[in-house]
């Protein structure tokens, strides 16, 4: 039996079905319906008189034909991305779609000022960006890239490439600093009205060691973005990234706290899909965000 165009197409969409371990992520990542892709996995088990996968409400699995075909479908699939990539790389710009993932905090800043600069020098490349602070899928929702803040769990299936370290500062708004006598020690913060995010702790070292400090206050967000505008407003205190607040405090919107006492640090990751050959489109874009990240923060 021959394959035809349409079995290749066929084929391609079960093998990302297989990946993402769910129709809705297989229709994601290869920007079609997910009746679409259900429709080509129904063909293609028709064609071949098989059953590929078992699907119920609740769970999809791989029946031991399908697992077969699946090996083989990974292995066309990895020779087209090879000739692909190759292709990508003679005297063309890298073109097509980079779906991202990063948390609201990077997203506005620095990355919303680096798209500019990316998509100066390769004007045929799409970021199709996506902002939350919550942990994604990649496989299931279809990422090429994420940004990770750190510590977060580690996932073996995922390469991922360390941007920098980000420092915490405790800051606040003129207005708030000038009514209330600023803290002068980390256990001060406990009379001050201080912002946080949910969930988190303010740690500090200190000389008997690193210390969590108590502290409460008005306001428990999700969104850093709107911790960040809180305390512009003169809200409270709170405890915000180094490069978020970079711009507000050289201008003097926001001033630091407790310099003296080093907050928690953060690292800063990208990660991605462990494939053999990665698409040429991804790969720049890896790559541009760490050589434009490595600057950032070593200058931070």
């Amino acid at each position: 039996m021959s394959a035809s165009l349409d079995d290749l197409v066929a084929m391609t969409v079960f093998a990302r079905v297989v990946e993402a371990n769910s129709f809705s992520g297989a229709a994601a990542r290869l920007g079609i319906s997910k009746s679409a892709v259900s429709t080509r996995v129904t063909a293609l088990e028709r064609r071949l008189g098989v059953r590929l996968l078992q699907r119920t409400t609740r769970r999809l699995s791989v029946t031991q034909e399908g697992a077969r075909l699946y090996e083989r479908c990974v292995q066309l699939l990895s020779v087209a991305d090879e000739a692909s990539d190759l292709l990508g790389n003679v005297g063309t710009l890298p073109e097509g779609t980079v779906r991202v993932a990063a948390p609201v905090g990077i997203a506005l800043h620095p990355l919303a000022s680096m798209l500019r600069a990316l998509a100066e020098r390769y004007p045929r490349l799409q970021v199709e960006l996506s902002v939350s602070d919550q942990q994604v899928d990649m496989l299931a929702e279809g990422f090429d890239v994420a940004f990770r803040i750190r510590p977060h769990p580690q996932d073996r299936s995922l390469i991922e490439r360390r941007l920098g370290t980000e420092r915490m500062v405790i800051c606040g708004a003129p207005e708030y600093v000038s009514r209330r006598a600023p803290p002068q020690v980390p256990h001060d913060l406990m009379h001050h009205n201080c912002l946080r995010m949910k969930g988190s702790k303010w740690t500090f070292r200190m000389e008997e060691g690193p210390v969590v400090i108590p502290v409460s206050g008005t306001l428990v967000v999700d969104d850093i973005a709107v911790l960040r505008e809180a305390t512009l407003e003169g809200v409270g205190l709170a405890r915000l990234p180094w490069s978020l607040v970079d711009v507000d405090l050289r201008e003097g919107r926001l001033r630091t706290l407790l310099e003296a006492y080093a907050s928690d640090v953060l690292d800063i990751s990208l990660v991605y899909l462990q494939r053999k050959h990665l698409p040429h489109r991804v790969r720049v874009f890896i790559d541009f965000m760490t050589e434009h990240f490595r600057k950032l923060f070593r200058g931070g």
